[in-house]
């Protein structure tokens, strides 16, 4: 049977989606996971869901796989000659492909910041807060507090409507977690069940679906920080507590 033929068999087209187009060093190529081909490739990588799998494409194997290079419509994250990845994201992407699409869904979650959004609201409480705020200037490269994040891994904060204060961190395992900042009475049982069980050592909620609880977030939030270093972070924080004046 020609390959072409066999090709055509062996996808599910219904179910397909493109959900990336990467690239990484010729150096660091990867192995395309085409059943029939096995060579390695370094541009254009295509991570596609199937049936429910991940697929690790080069780009001469999709389009026929799925009949032409743009059969499933542009990619969800990158295009072009393909996101450049880290060394890291280069390994994510053999070994932890559905974390790699995980980094990036949180990466792209971050709205734009427009005059509309940037109104103040009522600023955290100011003690402890801002305590935290004079050591990070007394530390402008300081890492975050705790030993357990991922070195050089981007957090985010949010700011919901009852006045708690919420960090989204990744832990050394790539899991994500949500810590009150600062932390209050009562914070493990504030949100509900779909931010997961609580880790006592880190802290904080170990979050199954990080997607779906940053949407759960959003829609009871006043603002959000944009996603960066612990430092940038907390400056973002100091600044609209500033802009908005102590609270009464």
């Amino acid at each position: 049977m020609p390959e072409t033929e066999l090709t055509a068999l062996c996808a599910d087209r219904a179910t397909a989606k493109l959900l990336a187009i990467v690239s990484v060093e010729h150096a660091d190529r990867v192995r395309c996971g085409q059943p029939t081909c096995g060579h390695s490739v370094y541009r254009r990588i295509h991570v596609v869901r199937e049936n429910g799998k991940l697929l690790v494409l080069g780009s001469t194997c999709f389009a026929k796989r799925y009949g032409a290079d743009t059969a499933l419509g542009s990619a969800r994250f990158g295009a072009g000659e393909g996101r450049p990845l880290t060394q890291e994201e280069r390994q994510m992407l053999v070994t932890k492909t559905e974390a790699l699409l995980e980094r990036f869904e949180v990466e792209a979650s971050a709205p734009n910041l427009t005059a509309a959004v940037k109104a103040m609201p009522t600023s955290l409480p100011s003690s402890p807060v801002s305590a935290l705020y004079r050591a990070a200037a007394s530390k402008p490269h300081q890492e975050t507090p705790w030993a357990w994040v991922k070195p050089w891994s981007s957090v985010i904060f949010l700011k919901l409507k009852d006045g708690s204060g919420w960090m989204r961190a990744q832990r050394r395992d790539d899991k994500h977690l949500l810590v009150p900042w600062p932390v209050f009475d009562g914070w493990d049982e504030a949100l509900p069940p779909l931010f997961g069980p609580v880790d006592s050592e880190c802290g904080g909620h170990v979050l199954p679906d990080v997607v779906a609880a940053l949407k759960y977030l959003r829609n009871h939030a006043e603002w959000e920080t944009r996603p960066g270093r612990w430092s940038d972070v907390l400056a973002e924080i100091a600044s609209r507590n500033r802009a908005a004046g102590p609270a009464e």
